[in-house]
C-alpha cells in the first residue's frame, strides 16, 4: 500500500486533478456561478442589462412572501407538480405491472410503444398537445364531437388549462418513469411471488403487498424526479397557454422568465429571488427523498 506522501501517490493526485478539472470548471461556470450571481442579485436592484445597483436587503424576499399573485403562482406550480407525480409515476406503475407476465414478444412491442414519450423533447410534446387540444381545431374535441360529446375548452378554462399542462408534462415524463419501474420490477424475487400465489394471494394483492414495497426505492426516486420536473415546467406553458387564461397556468419558472425577459423593464432582482426559491424547493424535495430512502433501507 502506497503512503500518501510517496511520489507515485503524488503523481496520481496530480493526474486526478487534471482529469477532474474540466468537469469542475464547467460546473463552476454554468452551475455554481449562476447560483452565486442570483443570490447577489436577489438582494440588490438591477439596471436594464442585469448589473446590480442599490442594496435592497431582503425586500425582494418580503415582496415574494406578501405578493398574492406570487402565492397563486406557487400554488399553481405545486398543483401541477403533484398531478405530474400521480399521473406519470402512478400511470407507469399501473402500465408496467401487467407486463411482468406478458409474453416475451408481445411484451417487447408494448414496452417500446409505452416508452416512446421518452424520445420526445418538451417542445415537441407540447407542440403535439397544442394540436390535440386547440380550442377550435383540436383533434381531441373533434373526436369527441364525432361521438356526440361536447369537449371542454381545454386551454381556455382555468381548471382545464392547468390539467392540460399537467397531462402534457406527465405524458412527456411517462416514458422515463415506465422504463425505471419496468427495470425495478425485473429485479423482484419471483420465488417470493410464487410463494404468495401458493398461499392464495391474488395478482393485485401480491402487487400491492410484495411488488410495490420491493421497488419502493425506485418509486421514491421517480416521485422526486417527477416532482422536480413539475416544479420546473416552462416550455409546456410557453407553447400551450403563455400563462393564461388570466394567469391560471403561470408557474414559478414562467413567472421568473416574465419578470426577467418578458417585459420592457426587467426585474432581475425579483427574478433571481424566484429562482432561489425554486432551488430551495428542489433541495427540500431531494432532502425528503434521501431521508425516506434511508429510513426504508
Amino acid at each position: 500500500m502506497r503512503s500518501p506522501s510517496s511520489p507515485t501517490a503524488g503523481r496520481d493526485l496530480r493526474a486526478g486533478v487534471v482529469f477532474v478539472f474540466p468537469c469542475l470548471a464547467l460546473l463552476a461556470v454554468f452551475s455554481y456561478w449562476p447560483v452565486v450571481r442570483s443570490a447577489w442579485l436577489s438582494v440588490h436592484g438591477s439596471d436594464l442589462v442585469g448589473n446590480a445597483t442599490g442594496f435592497l436587503g431582503l425586500s425582494n424576499y418580503a415582496d415574494l412572501l406578501t405578493d398574492p399573485d406570487l402565492r397563486s403562482v406557487l400554488l399553481t406550480t405545486l398543483t401541477i407538480a403533484a398531478l405530474v407525480v400521480v399521473m406519470a409515476t402512478g400511470g407507469a406503475l399501473l402500465a408496467a405491472l401487467p407486463l411482468r407476465r406478458a409474453s416475451q414478444r408481445g411484451g417487447r412491442v408494448v414496452t417500446v410503444l409505452l416508452s416512446l414519450p421518452f424520445a420526445y423533447s418538451a417542445a415537441a410534446a407540447s407542440a403535439a398537445f397544442a394540436g390535440l387540444l386547440a380550442p377550435s381545431v383540436g383533434q381531441l374535441n373533434a373526436l369527441l364531437a364525432d361521438l356526440g360529446v361536447t369537449g371542454p375548452p381545454w386551454l381556455e378554462s382555468q381548471g382545464w388549462a392547468v390539467l392540460s399542462i399537467a397531462v402534457t408534462t406527465a405524458w412527456y415524463e411517462f416514458g422515463f418513469a415506465f422504463l425505471v419501474v419496468l427495470a425495478a420490477l425485473s429485479r423482484v424475487d419471483r420465488s417470493v411471488l410464487e410463494a404468495a400465489s401458493l398461499d392464495g394471494a391474488g395478482e393485485w394483492r401480491s402487487a400491492w403487498s410484495i411488488v410495490v414495497p420491493a421497488i419502493r426505492p425506485s418509486l421514491l426516486f421517480l416521485v422526486v424526479t417527477q416532482t422536480i420536473a413539475g416544479l420546473q415546467v416552462f416550455t409546456q406553458v410557453q407553447v400551450l397557454t403563455r400563462g393564461g387564461p388570466s394567469g391560471a397556468t403561470t408557474t414559478l419558472v414562467y413567472e421568473l422568465y416574465q419578470r426577467a425577459f418578458g417585459t420592457g423593464l426587467p426585474q432581475y432582482g425579483q427574478a433571481s429571488t424566484i429562482a432561489l426559491t425554486l432551488l430551495l424547493l428542489v433541495v427540500l424535495v431531494t432532502a425528503v427523498q434521501m431521508r425516506l430512502t434511508r429510513d426504508r433501507a
